[in-house]
């Protein structure tokens, strides 16, 4: 009898001590352990000598282990419930399984197992043993952070508390009839089968709820790390666009567009045509109406010239008058149709504004594969003084 208190004792400790390293804040605690552990193996001998039904244990079990998991720990009740029915099933199942083998080996019946003192106490410490056995194994297949995953899902949880309750229920069939005096040694295959297929059963769906969990974990994972990413490509972007952009117009800057003509002048890149704008007038706004008056003009110009190009084409200030366009991938033949469109789009902003006139000087080269050999600075030369020349020619001069 007192070996299998103490054995009793030790497989409490040894379950306190390990629901404290996953159950939500539980306190880490020596002394609770042992006061928890004296607490319940006393209960265990006290039911005993009330002759109190065998079967209810494991509603005693459920429900003290229960409370005194929420009691020291700051877990939900699904949390400390997930735990206790576990330990439940695997108690349950390994005594249905070891009853009817120890009877046997004995020569007694399990009726008399159970109510002899003697043969029930050694039984206690051979089953508490094997449990032992049991949960150390399961600890090692299972990790932790499987359980704590499992634990904290509130759907996965309750369905795993719910079947290790069928479970628990299904197996008091087996207690009563097992505590009957009409128990036949002729039912063991049975009666050993069934936990057998319980195990079976609770491991089929405990693995199931793991790998679904693990599943929505990794899903939810995935999606931090794409809202991380796209959150990071926003930051880099709004960076690049300080460092790249102009920004009045938010149009690219002369940093970036002369990067780009170096790009297609190292990769030996050509086919493209090179626009040099410069609006008309805008001194005379800034003189006469302010430059909150000359920062609208080059705004709106800046955006009738994003609205005619193409959207792979790109268009830069480069000076406090001048942008800079480049038509890329374009034949030679197309390049006056996008060039009559900005002029149109120029010409209906005119007519929409009454406190200045709106123009702007366009010059155009086509960049071909010669030309391009010639060098960046020469071709943004070529394209600059065509420009004047059509400055020049809308002045009359």
């Amino acid at each position: 009898m007192y070996l299998a208190i103490i054995i009793f004792f030790c497989f409490n400790f040894y379950i306190f001590s390990y629901v404290a390293k996953i159950l939500v804040n539980f306190q880490k605690n020596i002394l609770i352990y042992l006061a928890m552990s004296c607490l319940n193996t006393f209960l265990m001998v006290f039911a005993y000598y009330l002759k109190t039904p065998y079967y209810l244990s494991y509603f005693w079990v459920l429900i003290t282990l229960t409370i005194e998991f929420l009691v020291f720990s700051k877990a939900k009740f699904t949390q400390a419930f997930l735990y206790v029915s576990i330990i439940v099933v695997h108690i349950s199942a390994s005594q249905m399984l070891f009853i009817p083998i120890y009877s046997l080996i004995l020569g007694v019946t399990p009726y008399e197992l159970f109510n002899t003192p003697n043969l029930f106490y050694s039984s206690i410490s051979t089953l508490f043993i094997i449990l032992h056995i049991v949960l150390t194994v399961w600890l090692k297949v299972v990790s932790n952070k499987d359980i704590i995953k499992l634990s904290t899902t509130p759907i996965y949880s309750l369905m795993v508390s719910a079947i290790d309750t069928f479970i628990i229920f299904y197996t008091i069939i087996d207690v009563i009839t097992l505590q009957s005096t009409q128990y036949s040694s002729e039912y063991l295959v049975t009666f050993i089968t069934v936990p057998i297929l319980t195990f079976v059963l609770f491991y089929i769906l405990f693995f199931y709820s793991i790998k679904s969990v693990n599943i929505v974990a990794f899903k939810r994972k995935s999606d931090q790390l794409e809202l991380a990413k796209i959150q990071s490509n926003i930051h880099k972007k709004s960076i690049e666009d300080k460092v790249l952009k102009d920004d009045l117009t938010s149009c690219y800057n002369r940093k970036y567009i002369i990067s780009n003509l170096r790009e297609k002048y190292r990769d030996n890149i050509f086919n493209f045509a090179i626009l040099f704008a410069d609006i008309d007038g805008l001194k005379m706004v800034n003189d006469t109406l302010g430059h909150e008056f000359g920062d609208e003009y080059i705004i709106n110009v800046s955006k009738v010239i994003k609205q005619a190009i193409r959207e792979y084409d790109l268009v830069a200030r480069i000076g406090g008058d001048e942008f800079l366009i480049i038509l890329n991938d374009i034949e030679e033949r197309d390049i006056k149709s996008i060039l009559d469109r900005i002029n149109e789009k120029i010409n209906i902003l005119d007519k929409k504004t009454k406190e200045y006139k709106v123009s702007a000087s366009i010059g155009y080269i086509f960049v071909d594969e010669e030309l391009l050999k010639t060098g960046v600075d020469n071709i943004i030369k070529i394209a600059d003084d065509k420009m004047r020349i059509q400055k020049k020619s809308s002045k009359g001069e």
